[in-house]
């Protein structure tokens, strides 16, 4: 396969810039109401409007009742057993577009069944109906299994009104800070760039509507974000802020979506301040051009609130309105411009801004030739997520039967960070593996993504299956054994020097590098890694900016795992593969970007086709320099690497 293919779904995090996979399936939250069918498209996924769409066992019960003339567009889509009580009950004619969602956020296919949940009882009916209210919130410790790996865990409990707006110009208070609400009429225009030179991912989408909303005047302001108690960061620090200001106001406050930026910025540039200034954040997952088509309205894109690269409406591309770009959904550097729909507590699939929660990992379990996280059984599998290359449909048994795509084998892991699947024939695959939280994680493959796969994965219900029956099977540890010496058992807390190597497949001469290409996927910037015995480097570079990511001494273990520690001390990690076309790809431990993952090419400093992004192209083509200072990810909290070892079983690892 073409290697361009794929370059156009890379993405980014804060300088660092994650390579995403993107799902190609559009949801628009009008036309007949938010509909998901499997809970998330990916790959190709699938392509709904219109209906009620309820897919694998989800219950409605209580369903949307409306009294008074109040209207119900769009429904609530519930996916693969989320239970929906209560669904929307709007009394009095305000319009409630969507049920709740239960715990966990975005409703995912085969997910926890949702306890308490934001779940939509009827609210109270103020002045002509518009008042609504929301009951249950998050249940702290409740894990919402959704596709895309919402995991609302140690959330919020109780009762959070919502009121909804009055019909102009406003002003909330949250302690001593003022937020100034524009209310935009709604109405319909064409989203994208329309004339000049527009970039590649803003190709124009005619006829697009916006329901009416308030938006912030202003980017939120580092006084209110003090005022709420929280800290400006990722995207989910902005999820947070809207929640937040939701509890104190009352009123539904969420991430802006990109159609919801566009159309005052085109529309009533007057009402709004600051633009055209800096990055926003926009609750859109990325994809190299709009998810939606003409005709949508209040268009959400794919995989509502999924834990994957999000949009950012960027100032430094295009004509500053219609410009965008990706971000690594734990990156940082976008501002937060806050909205609330002012006729509907929520568009149509919209989730609850208290919902949406970062993943929580599992506890780590003790290093085994068998990761008990695996195993699904009979009723549960693991499936292809939200961002991937390839076909993921995976069943695992305790005893190491195993069903990939079809084909019956066994399973056993190395060291936690790599699962390996042995076909009854055929040869077996390596998936280098993190895992999320308990329900989702992130693999790639030593198969590539011609025959392996590359992605997001995501447990999901199974019906009706039953267990083959192996003619030869064996335990983890003599699997393992027969794979061969990567395989091997190491102690990962205390790695021995006996266990660190240099894959020789990842060191490269003075005259070529490592490359990543972004320039199919809409992005200013490009990766580069040069790699020699005595020093690793691997830099982002922007517009001739060099920022290094990492960068110092290194080893691997077991061709699998990949550490690069600064002289002064940063340490950087990542697991890794290389498949037999010559793609080296890398998963990142950072916390940053945490299971996010690229890929790269051989490039040659002279002859390389380094794209017309690199400006100048020598910041592209020249070798990173040695013996530079320590990343500046360094001083910062949240920086570091997020690997967690196996601790070895009782008796050491063997």
């Amino acid at each position: 396969m073409k290697a361009n293919r794929y370059l156009g779904l890379l993405s980014c995090a804060a300088m660092p810039i994650a390579f995403a996979l993107t799902a190609s399936g559009c949801q628009s939250g009008g036309n007949g109401g938010a509909s998901e069918s499997g809970g998330t498209t990916s790959s190709g996924g699938s392509n709904n409007e219109g209906g009620n769409s309820n897919t694998g066992g989800s219950s409605n019960t209580g369903g949307s009742s409306n009294t008074g003339g109040s209207s119900n567009t769009g429904g609530s889509s519930n996916t693969g057993g989320s239970s929906n009580t209560g669904g929307s009950n709007d009394t009095g004619g305000a319009s409630v577009a969507r049920g709740g969602s239960g715990s966990g956020g975005m409703v995912g296919t085969g997910g926890a069944k949702p306890t308490g949940g934001v779940t939509a009882s009827g609210g109270a009916a103020g002045t002509a109906g518009r008042t609504t209210s929301r009951t249950g919130g998050t249940v702290g410790g409740t894990t919402g299994s959704g596709v895309g790996g919402n995991t609302a865990q140690g959330g919020s409990t109780g009762t959070v009104p919502t009121t909804l707006p009055p019909g102009e110009d406003f002003t909330d208070k949250v302690g001593s800070a003022s937020v100034e609400m524009v209310y935009i009429p709604g109405g319909t225009f064409t989203l994208g760039c329309e004339s000049g030179t527009c970039d590649p991912d803003t190709s124009p989408v005619e006829n697009i509507t916006v329901s009416p909303y308030h938006i912030m005047k202003t980017e939120a302001a580092k006084a209110l974000w003090t005022a709420a108690g929280l800290t400006e960061g990722t995207w989910y620090d902005c999820m947070a802020l809207a929640c937040e200001l939701g509890k104190q106001t009352g009123h539904a406050y969420r991430v802006m979506t990109e159609a919801e930026f566009e159309y005052p910025a085109k529309k009533h540039l007057d009402k709004l301040s600051g633009i055209s200034a800096t990055e926003e954040w926009a609750f859109n997952s990325w994809e190299t051009k709009y998810s939606c088509k003409p005709g949508d309205v209040d268009p959400l894109g794919p995989t509502p609130g999924a834990h994957t690269q999000k949009t950012r409406r960027d100032k430094a591309t295009g004509d500053k309105i219609t410009g965008r770009l990706i971000r690594s959904i734990d990156g940082i550097g976008p501002k937060c411009r806050l909205t609330i729909s002012a006729k509907t507590e929520y568009p149509p699939g919209y989730p609850s801004a208290c919902s949406i929660k970062p993943p929580v990992l599992c506890p780590e379990p003790e290093n085994s030739y068998r990761d008990p996280r695996w195993v699904t059984g009979n009723d549960a599998k693991w499936k292809t997520g939200a961002i991937a290359i390839g076909k993921f449909d995976l069943q695992v048994w305790d005893d190491g039967t195993a069903v990939m795509n079809g084909k019956t084998g066994q399973w056993f892991t190395s060291n936690n960070i790599a699962f390996v699947f042995v076909p009854s024939s055929g040869s077996s695959v390596k998936y280098p593996y993190m895992f999320l939280d308990c329900d989702q994680g992130s693999v790639i493959s030593d198969a590539g993504f011609t025959t392996g796969f590359i992605g997001r994965f995501e447990k999901t219900t199974a019906t009706g299956t039953t267990k083959p029956t192996l003619s030869d099977p064996k335990s983890g540890e003599e699997l393992a054994a027969a794979a061969g010496a990567d395989f091997k058992m190491v102690d990962m807390e205390n790695i021995p020097e006996s266990a660190k190597g240099q894959d020789p497949r990842l060191i490269d001469t003075t005259s070529d590098c490592w490359f990543q290409n972004n320039q199919s996927a809409g992005g200013t910037h490009n990766y580069r890694k040069d790699v020699e015995k005595d020093e690793f480097r691997f830099a982002v570079i922007d517009k001739g900016q060099i920022v290094m990511l990492a960068n110092g001494n290194w080893f691997t273990v077991n061709n699998t795992f990949l550490h690069i520690q600064h002289p002064d001390g940063y340490v950087a990690e990542y697991l890794y593969a290389v498949d037999s076309n010559g793609y080296f790809f890398h998963d990142s431990y950072m916390a940053y970007e945490r299971a996010d993952f690229r890929m790269f090419q051989k490039y040659n400093n002279a002859t390389g086709s380094f794209p017309a992004t690199c400006v100048p192209t020598t910041s592209c083509s020249t070798e990173l320099a040695k013996g530079a200072a320590q990343p500046f990810y360094a001083t910062m909290a949240d920086g570091g690497s997020t690997f967690v070892p196996a601790k070895c079983p009782e008796g050491g690892c063997k």
